[in-house]
C-alpha cells in the first residue's frame, strides 16, 4: 500500500491515524474546540456545519484562524445531504468552496465525494492538486453495505480519478456485512496504490474503526464532543484500544 505524506504525518503505515471531526457551527466554537484538541493525528473541519458556509470571505477567514491555532494536518470536508451531511450545495457552490479552501494555503487535505459527477470530481481534483492539497475521495452509504464488487469498483474508480486517499463508509445490518467490508479492505489495500480508509458505521461496525492496521485502513475517526457519524468512539477510547492492539 502506498503512503501519503501530509506535513509530518505518514498516512498508510503503522497504526491508523486518528482524525477528530469538528462539527461546531460558529467561528468561536470551532476555534475553541481546536484549541482544546490534543493527542490526535489530524483534524477534520466539517465545513457543512459552519453557519457562514455560503460566505466565502468568512470561510477564508475561518481557515486562517484555524491554521493559526494548530500545526496538525487539516482535512476540510463538505458532506452533502445525500451522504449524511448537514447542508446541500449546488455544484458551483461546491466548486467555489473547494477553490477558496485550497487557495487559502491553510488546508492539507480536501474531501471530494466520488458521487458528485465525473466532470465536477475531475475539476475539484485538479484545483486541489494545483494548490498542493491532497485529495481524500469518499463514498458513504447510510442505508446498506453494497455488494463486495460494487465497493471494489468504487475504490478502483477513486484511484483512477486522482484520489490520494480512498475512503468508503457503509452501514451494516449484520456481522456478515462487517466481515465483507473488512475482507474488501484487506484485498484492496494490496491491489491499490493509495492508502485506504474504510469503516462500517453504527454499533455493530465499531470493530472496523479499531482493526484498521490489520486489514489496511489507514485513518480512523474519533469524537471529542459531538460525533459526525454513527458508531464513532471517543478519542480517549480510540487511543487506548489502538495502543492495546498495536503493542507487542
Amino acid at each position: 500500500m502506498k503512503i501519503c505524506q501530509v506535513r509530518q504525518l505518514t498516512i498508510g503505515e503503522g497504526k491508523p491515524k486518528i482524525c477528530v471531526p469538528v462539527v461546531e457551527t460558529t467561528t468561536e466554537k470551532i476555534i475553541q474546540q481546536i484549541q482544546e484538541l490534543q493527542n490526535c493525528d489530524l483534524i477534520e473541519l466539517r465545513i457543512d456545519f459552519y453557519e457562514n458556509i455560503h460566505d466565502l470571505k468568512q470561510v477564508h477567514e475561518l481557515l486562517l484562524q484555524v491554521r493559526q491555532q494548530t500545526n496538525l494536518p487539516l482535512l476540510l470536508t463538505y458532506r452533502s445531504l445525500k451522504e449524511g451531511g448537514h447542508i446541500q450545495l449546488s455544484d458551483q457552490e461546491y466548486l467555489s468552496l473547494v477553490q477558496t479552501a485550497c487557495q487559502s494555503g491553510c488546508i492539507d487535505i480536501v474531501d471530494i465525494e466520488l458521487e458528485s459527477g465525473n466532470m465536477l470530481v475531475y475539476q475539484l481534483v485538479e484545483i486541489a492538486h494545483q494548490n498542493h492539497v491532497k485529495v481524500l475521495m469518499s463514498y458513504h452509504d447510510f442505508e446498506k453495505t453494497p455488494a463486495v464488487m460494487e465497493m471494489k469498483e468504487r475504490l478502483e474508480k477513486m484511484e483512477i480519478m486522482g484520489a490520494d486517499i480512498c475512503k468508503i463508509a457503509v452501514m451494516p445490518f449484520s456481522f456478515k456485512d462487517v466481515i465483507q467490508l473488512l475482507n474488501t479492505t484487506m484485498e484492496m489495500s494490496q491491489r491499490l496504490t493509495r492508502p485506504l480508509v474504510t469503516m462500517s458505521m453504527g454499533k455493530i461496525g465499531k470493530i472496523t474503526r479499531i482493526v484498521g492496521e490489520m486489514v489496511g485502513s489507514s485513518i480512523t475517526f474519533a469524537s471529542v464532543g459531538q460525533s459526525s457519524a454513527p458508531g464513532q468512539l471517543t478519542l480517549e477510547d480510540m487511543q487506548t484500544l489502538l495502543e492495546v492492539i498495536h503493542h507487542d
